[in-house]
């Protein structure tokens, strides 16, 4: 497992069981979907959301 994937896959592993619920009907979405531009456009927007600056923000893949 590249570095990147171990990284993401620990994240996953930290949420709690309902998050990683929603974690993997988002990517069979995707997988299932033939046009998964509208999927990505939407998963950027909500992370484009996210404060990623304020000091309370801690990455649950990475910790920091």
């Amino acid at each position: 497992m590249k570095d990147d994937t171990a990284t993401v896959f620990n994240g996953f592993l930290q949420l709690p069981n309902l998050e990683k619920l929603d974690l993997v009907n988002a990517i069979n979405d995707y997988f299932d979907s033939n046009d998964r531009d509208p999927i990505r456009a939407a998963a950027d927007e909500n992370f484009e959301k996210i404060d990623r600056t304020a000091s309370e923000f801690k990455c649950p893949c990475c910790g920091r």
